[in-house]
C-alpha cells in the first residue's frame, strides 16, 4: 500500500510514495480524465484539473467527494494511506471465460474467428 503526504489543495503524483504505479497512472491521465482513489480507506473521486486552470497537472476532487478533501486538507504534513480503488472482485470474477470453454477443442474450433 501506498502512503501520501498532505501537500497541495490537489493531488499530484509526486506526493504518492511506495507505489510507482499508481504515480505514474495519475501521471497518465488526460484533461478531465477521472480516477478513483483510495485515501484512509475511502474512495474518493478525482479528476484531472484542465492545464489552464492548474499548470502543474493536479487531480482535484469531484464535487460530492469535495469536503472529505478539505476535512484532509487540515492535516497537511500528514501522511495518510493512498491506493488505487481495485474493481470489484466478483464482477471480475464475471467477465472471466468459463473454463468449460478453455478446452484444445475449442481453442481449434474457434481460433481464427
Amino acid at each position: 500500500m501506498a502512503t501520501m503526504i498532505i501537500r497541495a489543495a490537489v493531488l499530484r503524483p509526486q506526493h504518492i510514495e511506495g507505489d510507482p504505479s499508481l504515480s505514474e497512472a495519475i501521471r497518465g491521465l488526460a484533461s478531465g480524465a477521472g480516477l478513483v482513489q483510495r485515501l484512509e480507506g475511502r474512495p474518493l473521486r478525482f479528476r484531472r484539473a484542465r492545464e489552464a486552470e492548474r499548470p502543474a497537472g493536479g487531480l482535484a476532487p469531484e464535487p460530492r467527494d469535495a469536503a472529505f478533501w478539505r476535512a484532509l486538507q487540515t492535516r497537511r504534513g500528514a501522511t495518510i494511506t493512498a491506493e488505487r480503488d481495485a474493481p470489484d472482485p466478483y464482477l471480475l470474477s464475471r467477465t472471466a471465460t468459463p473454463t468449460a470453454w478453455n478446452s484444445p477443442e475449442d481453442a481449434e474450433a474457434h481460433d481464427g474467428l
